[in-house]
């Protein structure tokens, strides 16, 4: 992923390139969401589409939990970013946790990013990226910002060792990483910089989002 913002920034980022150009764009990626005690609870799907020489994010989150057919836990979140080169240009999100409704904007204000969402309005720098692990970035950035609240998230980020990864009934190599501070889960990218698994601990559970396809 971190070639494929590479990419966007030098075939865009001059003002003499066309405004058509569009560099090649991931295939869509959907992942499976699992709770070590409900087993599979949901999807989370990443579709990726190139509009004017913007790269274009959408992701659509779904899942349930059920005890004894009753539900007892649901939330679906859908996500629009839209990116040039690799600036963070626009974010919009609307999360329904149990009912309860969340939204947040980004939006590429100059020098800065100005988020609004539960936390208020907040002023952030340029370089910042939300804290949904699709963007190989979030490895690189020591300020992310909650796609829930809109709240800032100082984290630590080191390296854990490679793995093998199963995708699709194909076992493929990934770099894990740790993450620590305002944030804490493991996440784990292939050779491209593909995502291909996260975990982390959610109300005394563990929930592992692990690529299908």
């Amino acid at each position: 992923m971190r070639m494929l913002l590479a990419s966007l920034a030098l075939a865009i980022g001059a003002a003499a390139a066309p405004a058509a150009a569009c560099p090649e764009v991931p295939p869509a990626a959907e992942y499976a969401i699992h709770h070590d005690t409900h087993g599979e609870i949901g999807r989370h799907a990443i579709t990726f589409a190139c509009e004017d020489g913007r790269l274009i994010v959408e992701t659509l989150i779904e899942g349930e939990v059920r005890v004894l057919m009753i539900p007892i836990f649901k939330r679906t979140a859908r996500y629009r970013e839209v990116w040039q080169g690799d600036r963070l240009l626009a974010f919009d999100s609307r999360v329904v946790d149990n009912g309860e409704v969340y939204e947040v904007t980004a939006r590429a204000a100059g020098e800065r990013t100005v988020i609004d969402g539960r936390r208020g309005h907040i002023e952030a720098p340029a370089t910042i990226v939300s804290n949904h692990p699709w963007n190989h970035a979030v490895v690189d950035r020591r300020l992310l910002f909650d796609t829930q609240r809109g709240r800032l998230q100082r984290v630590q980020v080191r390296p854990a060792g490679a793995a093998l990864i199963e995708v699709g009934g194909r076992a493929l190599r990934a770099q894990k990483y740790v993450v620590t501070g305002d944030l804490e889960r493991e996440l784990w990218y292939g050779e491209d910089g593909a995502w291909l698994q996260s975990r982390l601990d959610y109300q005394g559970a563990t929930i592992t989002l692990t690529r299908a396809r």
